[in-house]
């Protein structure tokens, strides 16, 4: 159940396109929102840090308290939270303590051999997050009145394993509160392993149907580069979400999904919802 949504802001413009999707989530779900502002200062030879720290924090309140106040004239409930400190530890330590359900960031990114796609603050959230983060590029039109439709659709990448089943629950709950359409999807690299999908994908639907008897549900199967088929479904069935699996940059080990979340987040026009599950979790899934 999502109740609260934490956006963090850095002043910035950039940031603040994260609010579109944050108040189309919050407009329908009926989520409180969390603005999330670090402050930090560089301490100068000679010169109080606390004061400095202090001015830091008063300056990033203040803005926080602007923001806040123009969404509490829109109608959503907000509650401000100015933290000193880096800004990705304050980001993913007041998800924790505020108990939030998802976090929804806009970032600019970088490419580069052998790196996400994310920005540093952004890969580090993603990395150390409990719960699911939105991300939203810099270059990405605002398509948040998609969330707003009457069936608005997610997708939900697949590959077979019990990690990328990990995504189902939170995408299935997202889906049943926005009243959207769950769009399963299987990317294969050949025609000859398609038959898999045809019993695969089925079989997983019928166990969300089991657990989820009145959320619309759909499959569809395509052939080709993973990311690459996945933006075309987004393209195709206009879907508003991605949500799917991740490792991230934790681990020496990274799945399938890991390096397709990357290069996802890269290409696609729409928000990624991305969440990294625990070992445990994943195996469980499996069983299920």
């Amino acid at each position: 159940m999502l109740k609260k949504i934490l956006v963090p802001l850095d002043g910035s413009v950039l940031a603040e396109r994260a609010l579109t999707y944050a108040t189309a989530l919050a407009g329908t779900t009926g989520a409180d929102l969390l603005l999330v502002r670090a402050a930090f200062s560089h301490t100068l030879a000679g010169v109080d840090p606390r004061e400095r720290q202090l001015g830091a924090v008063q300056e990033a309140e203040a803005y926080l308290q602007e923001i806040a106040t123009n969404l509490r004239d829109r109608g959503f409930v907000c509650e401000p939270v100015a933290r000193y400190g880096h800004a990705a530890e304050c980001i993913t330590e007041s998800a924790r303590t505020r108990h939030a359900d998802l976090i929804v960031m806009a970032t600019h990114g970088r490419t580069g051999p052998g790196r996400w796609v994310l920005g540093s603050v952004a890969e580090a959230v993603v990395a150390a997050s409990l719960v699911p983060v939105l991300v939203q590029r810099a270059w990405q039109p605002l398509f948040g009145e998609a969330l707003l439709n009457d069936t608005p659709k997610l997708i939900v990448p697949l590959d077979g394993s019990g990690f990328a089943e990990a995504a189902l629950e939170p995408a299935a709950n997202l889906a049943e509160q926005l009243g959207a359409r769950l769009i399963l999807i299987r990317v294969e690299d050949s025609p000859s392993a398609v038959r898999d999908a045809l019993d695969y994908l089925p079989s997983v639907e019928a166990r969300v149907a089991r657990h989820y008897p009145g959320l619309s549900l759909a499959t569809d199967i395509r052939v080709g580069e993973p990311a690459s088929g996945i933006e075309e479904a987004v393209a195709y069935h206009e879907a508003a979400l991605v949500v799917m699996a991740t490792h991230g940059r934790g681990g020496a080990m990274r799945s399938i999904l890991g390096s397709v979340a990357g290069r996802l987040v890269q290409v696609c026009d729409v928000p990624v919802v991305l969440m990294r599950p625990a070992p445990v979790e994943a195996d469980q899934l499996v069983e299920a």
